[in-house]
Parts: structure tokens; C-alpha cells; sequence
């Protein structure tokens, strides 16, 4: 399957520090995307490829006129406390076979960029829990393709480990695909999220992910941009759950008392 590696600006192999990819394509409520572009918008990471994919689906996206195709973006940040790589994109690939193969395809890439110098490729993505519309602050469960640097996740406050189930599509498969093939330790970190349609943005979940990456990693970041996403968010639930109170008195006088609906 086609895939270009766009490269933007060149990596010396030599000057890498013990770097970390993290990993945030779009997914349910954008939880991972969005935790993960905020930390690469936080440390200003750099452009290094742009990467166009067949497996991408065919939309073009257009702002302000401009028209263009959908790709992945890998930056790049240097830092005495490690290095860091930031992929994300505008959609995940769509089929088993484009996941697969841009899995192998980017691993191997990385693995010639950075001469097989990779600390882990950590993905972050969303678990749709009925218990997290009463949390202050979501669980956040860790799953790895190595037992001990998956237990270092656990020393943080709302962290678990993943007893079992599965990870669907690019952000379950592309940490795994490194791990098993020795490229680098594999990790993936799920926050809890609203099991609601009407919620296509959980930056509450989003920061529960930067809390544990920011204070794993050393990164020095603040909340300001989702803490304003976190309030917009809670006005619309609020403002939800009040149209839907008053929908349920209003069919309750509606039913009478001789109605069979109990």
C-alpha cells in the first residue's frame, strides 16, 4: 500500500536523547488527539515528516479555501529530560490491512531515522466507562507489551492496569506492532469517557492522559486550553441534562394516572 514520508527537516541520530514517540490519532470524543496535540502545541515541537497514506479515506479537507488531502504529521522535540516524537493525523487508517501495514511501514521508518534509538512508542486513546460521569477526575488504564515499564504508569493517582479486552484500530496496534517486533517497548494509556453520542470532544478525559504523560515525561505544560474545553464541555452536559428533566416531568403529566407506562 502507498505511503510517502514527506520529510520536512532533517534528525541527527547522533545529538537523539533516549526519545519517546507518542502516539494520538483521532478516536472516540478525540480523547487521544487531543491530549496529544496539546503537549506537542505546549513544547513546540517541530515538523519532521508529513505523511500521505492510500489506507486515509478520501477527503479532502478545505480551510479558507485552500484545499488539501489527509495525511499523518510526525514533530519532533529535543530535551535534556528526553526527546520526544508526536505523531498524530487528520483520520486513522481504515482498513485491518492499512493499520497493519502503516504500523510496519512507520516502525521501520522511525527505526532508520533514529537508528533504532526509541525509549517506547506510548499511544493514548479513549474506554467508554458508564462510570465516569461521577468522577472528578477519569481513570486512566494502562496496558503494555512490557509487564514492568507498564507498572511504572501505575505509581501515578488514577492509573490501572488493563485485565483484559481489546484496542481497536491504529493506537492499540501500532505500540503492540513495536513492541512484539523489538522495535521499542509498547504502551497504551485509555481514560474513561462519557458513554454519549451527543460527545464528539471529552477534554476532561483528554487531561486525565496529559496529567500522567506530563509528570511521567518531565513536560512542562499548563491546563489553560483544556480547562476552557472542560467548562464549555460541562455547560453543554448541564444544559442536556436540563432539557432532559424537563422532558420526563412533561411525559409524566402527559401519561395521566390510568396509564399502563409505570
Amino acid at each position: 500500500m502507498y505511503i510517502f514520508f514527506d520529510k520536512k527537516r532533517e534528525i541527527d541520530p547522533e545529538q537523539l536523547n533516549n526519545p519517546t514517540v507518542l502516539i494520538g490519532w483521532p478516536g472516540i470524543a478525540l480523547v487521544g488527539k487531543l491530549a496529544i496535540s496539546s503537549i506537542k502545541d505546549s513544547i513546540d515541537a517541530e515538523l519532521v515528516y508529513e505523511i500521505q497514506y492510500f489506507d486515509f479515506p478520501p477527503k479532502s479537507s478545505v480551510e479558507k479555501g485552500a484545499l488539501d488531502i489527509p495525511t499523518a504529521k510526525l514533530y519532533y522535540k529535543a530535551r535534556e529530560e528526553g526527546d520526544i516524537f508526536v505523531l498524530t493525523g487528520d483520520y486513522q487508517p481504515q482498513s485491518p490491512e492499512g493499520v497493519f501495514e502503516f504500523s510496519k511501514q512507520f516502525c521501520e521508518q522511525m527505526d532508520k531515522l533514529t537508528e533504532g534509538n526509541i525509549r517506547m512508542y506510548l499511544s493514548a486513546g479513549a474506554m467508554v466507562s458508564d462510570k465516569s460521569t461521577d468522577k472528578e477526575v477519569p481513570t486512566v488504564f494502562v496496558s503494555g507489551t512490557d509487564k514492568s515499564l507498564a507498572e511504572s504508569f501505575l505509581e501515578f493517582e488514577h492509573t490501572e492496569l488493563m485485565e483484559s479486552g481489546v484496542i481497536a484500530g491504529a493506537n492499540g496496534i501500532l505500540p503492540a506492532w513495536a513492541g512484539k517486533n523489538n522495535f521499542a517497548s509498547g504502551i497504551c494509556l485509555l481514560a474513561e469517557t462519557l458513554p454519549l453520542r451527543m460527545i464528539n470532544l471529552d477534554p476532561k478525559a483528554s487531561k486525565s492522559l496529559v496529567t500522567i504523560i506530563k509528570d511521567y515525561f518531565h513536560i512542562d505544560m499548563d491546563y489553560s486550553e483544556l480547562d476552557k474545553k472542560i467548562e464549555e464541555m460541562e455547560d453543554m452536559l448541564d444544559k442536556f441534562k436540563e432539557q432532559a428533566n424537563h422532558f420526563m416531568k412533561e411525559y409524566q403529566k402527559d401519561k395521566g394516572v390510568d396509564s399502563y407506562f409505570r
